[in-house]
Parts: structure tokens; C-alpha cells; sequence
């Protein structure tokens, strides 16, 4: 007998779902195909996320997906295996009961000494110092036994070493210490986010791992179908100065969209290299738009000892941020002069990184 995940594929495949456009629908199709071979706590936490993203524009496709998750939950006598799928499931459908498996032992708690070094990284002076103590640290977490300590510390220097740029060498490190952490631990601990953090770094870094892997795959396919989502996107947002901006009428120029707050100190780092970039390559079409969630008064006060002249927008009720999936900052997306996703930056940038992606939207 098929599973609801395997049936909703073949509907979907076969084109029985009409909602949203075929591109999305074909991408939702391969995610749910690719989930149904996933862990079930994993592949549950995934659809949920894709609900999340489908449901502003893609309402039909996103309520088939929680349907079928609605389905194992309600066959599992309403049970599920994390707080943050019980979280999760209670944002999109807050009527339904759940309750959260019972947790087993207590966690063993991360390498303090690791841990230590980890938070260093922030105050080194340069990338190449950066890089160099990720290439020590990853070999000291893949010693460690598995469990999920030893995936919260990969994870964590997964959260920072996006910062900037530390080459291929320190990335893919960083991505086959998650990734071997999560392997080890067979469920313990190995959370769609932490499969998320390996996908994001194979997908926008462009780093390689070895193996393959069910529970990455059906990351990298809810990445995709994100990606996919966005494709045409648009959105209207007041700068500090009142003028309203759309990606629409944006179109005939490359767009840099950044999302940035005053307290983040990545953002502040890398926005005099945005700058830098919208002063060399304005008049060639490119337009910078930094997107803040923040009060006016915080962000101009910023501004006032801070000064840039590429626009400033104010999205104080966060509907864009969600728009874009935008949970963590900063975070960019490239849009070409046709209004279509080039690239994105899951972390902070330097200029010439920036340069890499506004090039694959056609900056010359």
C-alpha cells in the first residue's frame, strides 16, 4: 500500500493539482518525492516548512502538504517527535491537537573547550585567520562521540563560519563535520534545521559532500521549491524618505535586496561594501534596497552616524520577511533585470563575494 507522501507525489506529477504555476507544482511534486525517502520526524518537519512557504501565494498546494501531514499525525494518535514540530504544526493549523513524544536521556551538553574556541571566531582579524581555525576545530568535533552535542557545536560553527569569505576548503569542512554528525547520530538529535544548515551550504556555497543521503536530499528539494517560489516575486515597501519601491518596477535593473537590522553586527559589517557597490555600479543598473524590520527612529538614528545613500526600507510589520522566508540576518537575494532570482547570500558578504553573484545576474 503507498503512503499518503507517495500517492501525493504521483497526484501532483501526473498534474491533478492545478493551483499555483506548473514550475511550483512540479517543485513541490520532487520535494514530496524526495521527502517520502526521508526519516519520517525529519521528512515531517520538511513538509511543514514547505506548507510554510507555499501557503501566501500557493495557498491549494501548501493545503495539500499539511494535509498529508495532518494524515500521519492524526495515524500516529497525535503524537510527534519534536517541540518544534509540535510548534510548527500549531502555526498552521492551531486547532489540531498534538502532543510531543516522550524524550529520551538527557543530552550529553557540547565540548566547552570547543565551544570556546567557536566563539572566538567573530573577533579574529581576517578570514584567513577565520578559516584556519575552522580547518582545527573540525577535525577536534569529528573525534568527539556522536550525539547531539557534537551536532549542536558542528551547527554552531556552521552559524558562523558563512561569515564572510573562507573559501571552499573551510566550508566543505564545515559541511562534512554537520553532515558526518548527523549520520552518526541516526535520529538522535539529526533535526531538519541541521539538515537545512548542510543544504544551505551545498546550494548557495557551493560546497560538495561525500555519500548520499536521503534526509540532505529532501533539504536540497525544500530549498529548490523555496527558490522556485520566489521566482517573480514582488513586493511594496516605503524608504525613510517616503519614496515606494516594488521589484516590478525595478525591471531593466539588477537588484540587490538585502535584509539588515542595527543590532546584527555581520549587517553592519558588510554594508560599506554594499556601498562601495552601489556607488561603482549604480549608473550600470544596479539597484541596492536595504530592508530593515526595525522603528524609523532606531534605523535613522543608525543612519545618522552611519551614512549610505542606497535606499533604506521599513517592513515594521515583517510581511516581506516572511514573504522571502527570511529568518535569519543578513540575508540578500539577486534579482536580474527580468525580475527572476539569480542568487542569494545566506550570510554576510564582502564585496567581492557580492560581485560573484550580481555577475550571475548579469552584471558586467
Amino acid at each position: 500500500m503507498k503512503t499518503p507522501l507517495v500517492c501525493f507525489a504521483m497526484l501532483l506529477a501526473a498534474g491533478s493539482i492545478h493551483a499555483g504555476e506548473p514550475a511550483v507544482s512540479k517543485a513541490v511534486a520532487q520535494f514530496e518525492e524526495r521527502a517520502a525517502k526521508a526519516p519520517a520526524p525529519v521528512a515531517m518537519d520538511l513538509r511543514l516548512m514547505a506548507a510554510e512557504a507555499l501557503k501566501e501565494r500557493y495557498p491549494e498546494l501548501a493545503r495539500k502538504v499539511l494535509d498529508g501531514v495532518l494524515a500521519e499525525v492524526r495515524s500516529a494518535g497525535g503524537r510527534v517527535a519534536t517541540a518544534n514540530t509540535m510548534g510548527r504544526l500549531r502555526q498552521l493549523a492551531p486547532d489540531v491537537k498534538v502532543t510531543v513524544e516522550a524524550a529520551g536521556a538527557r543530552p550529553e551538553p557540547p565540548d566547552r573547550s570547543i565551544m570556546q574556541k567557536i566563539g572566538t571566531m567573530r573577533g579574529l582579524a581576517t578570514d584567513a585567520d577565520r578559516a584556519r581555525l575552522v580547518l582545527e576545530v573540525t577535525p577536534q568535533i569529528r573525534a568527539l562521540p556522536a550525539g547531539a552535542g557534537k551536532i549542536s557545536l558542528a551547527r554552531g560553527l556552521a552559524g558562523v563560519a558563512t561569515e564572510g569569505d573562507l573559501g571552499n576548503a573551510a566550508l566543505t569542512a564545515v559541511a562534512t563535520t554537520l553532515l558526518e554528525a548527523l549520520r552518526e547520530a541516526g535520529g538522535a538529535g539529526a533535526s531538519a534545521d541541521s539538515y537545512l544548515e548542510v543544504a544551505s551550504l551545498v546550494r548557495y556555497e557551493r560546497v560538495k559532500t561525500q555519500g548520499s543521503d536521503a534526509a540532505l536530499d529532501a533539504a536540497t528539494a525544500l530549498l529548490e521549491l523555496r527558490d522556485q517560489i520566489l521566482q517573480g516575486s514582488d513586493f511594496t515597501l516605503a524608504a525613510l524618505d517616503g519614496k515606494q519601491y516594488t521589484l516590478a518596477s525595478l525591471k531593466g535593473r539588477i537588484v540587490l535586496l538585502n535584509f539588515w537590522a542595527t543590532w546584527c553586527p555581520p549587517c553592519r559589517k558588510e554594508m560599506p561594501d554594499m556601498e562601495k557597490l552601489y556607488r561603482k555600479y549604480e549608473r550600470a543598473g544596479l539597484t541596492v534596497l536595504a530592508v530593515s524590520d526595525e522603528k524609523r527612529e532606531t534605523v535613522e538614528g543608525f543612519l545618522t552616524k552611519n551614512p549610505y545613500s542606497f535606499p533604506v526600507l521599513l517592513d515594521s510589520d515583517r510581511k516581506v520577511h516572511a514573504s522571502f522566508g527570511v529568518s535569519g540576518i543578513p540575508k540578500s537575494f539577486i534579482f536580474d533585470r527580468e525580475g527572476h532570482l539569480a542568487a542569494q547570500a545566506i550570510d554576510m558578504r564582502t564585496e567581492g563575494q557580492f560581485v560573484e553573484l550580481l555577475k550571475r545576474a548579469g552584471l558586467e
